[in-house]
């Protein structure tokens, strides 16, 4: 396993991350479950159409539906504000993922840029992130769910819309020698749609966050010291081939 993430990391040009998971517990001063009855209740409360969704605790995945199924954009939209609000409102209290504030440091230090590709509200993302002082880290780089209201469409991944805003923002020429860090199967579509790199991440204090490895066969880890670990090995490697004229 340790040859195949060196592998993934060797020749990368631009690293993006998933945000809910990889960088932070958004959801956790709430619960995830919490958060998705909230948005059963704005439901109710505005009397919009009832939605089914395979995993009833996500919020996500009630506001993917919603969009599935409802003809309306404006009624999708409104259901859209309401999850941001709920979404900036655990941007408060989140707390970040042990080991990512050091990993995303370690892949800057090499001039390597980073992104964030999420379904999860920009606006709470970068709340988030400038709470924890980190905002610096990732520039203007955070591409997620953007307002609805404004007219923008819902494209929420396994839509690769996010990835391919974070590749072109980043000025990225080669999508093959990206890699994205992700934690569902979501995120392995999108990232295969982008053909972009993929690096599994799955938490193992989280209960559910398990589902990555039902489809997924590829190299994941469970911590993100692993991948920093990795990084610093290659990244070192290669400065010393490259000082030396060998190949690498």
């Amino acid at each position: 396993m340790k040859s195949d993430l060196r592998a993934l990391l060797a020749d990368v040009e631009g690293v993006l991350f998933d945000f809910d998971g990889p960088l932070c517990h958004l959801f956790a001063p709430k619960g995830a479950e919490r958060v998705a009855e909230q948005l059963r209740e704005f439901i109710d409360r505005e009397r919009l159409p009832a939605v089914r969704p395979e995993k009833e605790h996500s919020p996500i995945d009630i506001l993917r539906e919603a969009a599935r199924t409802w003809p309306d954009f404006e009624a999708v939209a409104l259901l859209e504000g309401a999850l941001t609000s709920l979404e900036e409102e655990c941007a408060e209290e989140a707390v970040m993922t042990t080991g990512a504030a050091v990993l995303v440091k370690a892949i800057k230090i090499e001039g390597i840029p980073v992104a964030i590709t999420t379904n999860n509200s920009e606006k709470a993302v970068r709340a988030c992130l400038a709470r924890h002082r980190l905002d610096p880290l990732f520039d203007l780089h955070v591409y997620g769910r953007r307002n609805m209201a404004e007219g923008h469409p819902l494209l929420l991944k396994p839509d690769p819309a996010c990835i391919e805003r974070a590749i072109g923002g980043l000025g990225l020429a080669h999508p093959e020698r990206c890699l994205m860090i992700g934690d569902s199967p979501a995120d392995v579509q999108a990232a295969k749609s982008a053909d972009v790199r993929f690096l599994g991440f799955e938490n193992p204090h989280v209960d559910d966050n398990q589902e990555l490895r039902k489809g997924y066969r590829g190299t994941i880890v469970e911590h993100l010291d692993e991948i920093r670990a990795a990084w610093l090995e290659v990244r070192g490697r290669c400065r010393t081939h490259s000082a030396s004229g060998e190949p690498h």
